[in-house]
């Protein structure tokens, strides 16, 4: 019986929880007002100049055109766009940034800020 009734409807009730579990998404978004999604910043500084990753300006929605994989030097970092100013560069209010020496150059690190955005930092080489 209740193999007959999951062949007949299984496919309906799948599609149901489908639906409402992408309802409940988007509903999250509508409701917190930002999209869940992250969006990535990338830094347009020179990674070998103290200074220079600590400066969240230099941190900018446009890409670099560098290959952000590795642990030397900084590159980009996922935010959410809530931590965006109006440029599209990540907001000091939202996210504080300073900077760690690892010899070869300077990496970012969260120091503080209103945002509680956990960011996923990539470094390069």
């Amino acid at each position: 019986m209740l193999t007959k009734f999951l062949n007949n409807y299984g496919y309906m009730i799948l599609g149901g929880a489908m639906i409402i579990g992408f309802s409940a998404f988007k509903g999250a978004e509508a409701y917190t007002g930002k999209s869940l999604a992250p969006v990535t910043v990338y830094f347009k500084g020179n990674p070998l100049l103290s200074g220079e990753v600590s400066n969240e300006s230099n941190w900018t929605t446009t890409p670099n055109g560098q290959s952000c994989s590795g642990d030397n030097k900084a590159c980009s970092m996922q935010v959410e766009t809530s931590d965006l100013n109006s440029a599209g560069e990540l907001d000091p209010g939202q996210i504080e940034l300073t900077e760690i020496s690892t010899g070869s150059g300077f990496i970012p690190e969260r120091s503080g800020g209103d945002s509680e955005t956990e960011i996923n930092i990539h470094n390069r080489s």
